[in-house]
């Protein structure tokens, strides 16, 4: 809110409600398998040895990413990769910093295989869902085997919107093919270039135009919603800017049974408010008073946050995003 101007400079209290918010060791290596046989039309792995390492994978992850201290970095980086081990890693900087008990522990219901690459190359990669007994929410699971001796690790954790669902992959037996980031034939655009339109589209206050990708899935129209609130709260006081960057060595996407594709991404998001100069402060709420160390600042500030996504991508029309996630990662401030 905007506080009552005085004689001189104004002083200005907000809540800054950047973050979405609520839009998330085994005692051996696992996942480890002898290199299967199989030809190149044919999935990589078996419905059963998919399900005993999916199971295996995100009970030891579910566990590595409760862990806290220096024991929770070894504990991630033996059962997480990519996208999934940075946002574990910023959960639990975070974390340590804003509360001083671990986060409890949600009720992770039994993985489901949806699809399995197919091939006898590697990177390998598994496709799973989870549904949480508490919540009754589903997510989607992204499990890779970048070589013969590498074990599976969890790469990507994406949380589903309500009522979203997955297009047909085909067949466990024939498995899916891992459609290159950069490949485009026989969709209405590459997985990569989706990607960066929808990062483009979520820009506030000024969007990218996007002509393959829709942006009214329900992270998108939140963000949208928070970024605009914000903006109104700050008034003449301060402007607020966001960005969204692909990482685009995180890209996994699996090829749909009619030929299109569903994407896992990851985004970097930057949200900044810069104060100007008739504002004397912007104080801060508790939660980024820990993360930043200052419960004041007189220039502005700086939030930087993952955003798990996966979209499905068509072979005609727009891409639609099917699910979302959000971390924080850090809080700057002057």
């Amino acid at each position: 809110m905007r506080a009552p101007r005085t004689t001189g400079r104004a002083a200005l209290v907000v809540a800054v409600a950047l973050a979405l918010g609520g839009c998330g060791l085994p005692d051996t290596v696992v996942g480890v398998h002898a290199a299967p046989s199989e030809t190149t039309t044919a999935a990589s792995l078996d419905l059963d040895s998919a399900q005993r390492i999916t199971a295996r994978v995100l009970d030891a992850a579910h566990a590595a990413q409760a862990g806290t201290g220096a024991a929770a970095k070894t504990d991630q980086e033996a059962v997480l990769t990519g996208a999934a081990l940075a946002v574990a890693e910023a959960a639990t900087a975070t974390h340590s910093v804003s509360s001083p008990t671990p986060a409890p522990l949600t009720t992770q219901g039994a993985p489901k295989v949806l699809s399995v690459s197919k091939g006898k190359t590697w990177p390998r990669a598994i496709l799973a869902t989870t549904l949480d007994e508490d919540t009754k929410r589903q997510s989607l699971h992204v499990l890779v085997s970048t070589a013969a001796d590498a074990p599976f690790k969890l790469a990507l954790t994406v949380t589903m919107h309500g009522g979203s669902q997955i297009p047909a992959l085909g067949a466990l037996a024939d498995g899916a093919a891992l459609v290159p980031a950069d490949r485009a034939t026989g969709m209405v655009a590459s997985a990569a270039d989706v990607l960066k339109q929808y990062a483009g589209a979520l820009a506030y206050p000024k969007a990218a135009k996007a002509t393959a990708v829709a942006t009214k899935d329900a992270f998108a129209v939140t963000l949208r919603a928070n970024a605009r609130a914000q903006a109104s709260s700050l008034g003449k006081l301060g402007t607020l800017t966001q960005r969204q960057a692909v990482v685009t060595d995180d890209t996994v996407a699996f090829q749909l049974v009619d030929g299109g594709a569903v994407v896992f991404g990851l985004l970097r998001r930057t949200d900044q408010i810069v104060l100007a100069k008739t504002a004397k402060e912007l104080v801060l709420p508790p939660a980024y008073v820990a993360l930043s160390g200052k419960k004041k600042v007189v220039k502005g500030i700086k939030v930087l946050s993952l955003e798990p996504v996966v979209l499905v991508v068509p072979v005609a029309g727009t891409a639609t995003g099917v699910g979302a996630d959000e971390q924080i990662v850090s809080v700057t401030g002057r």
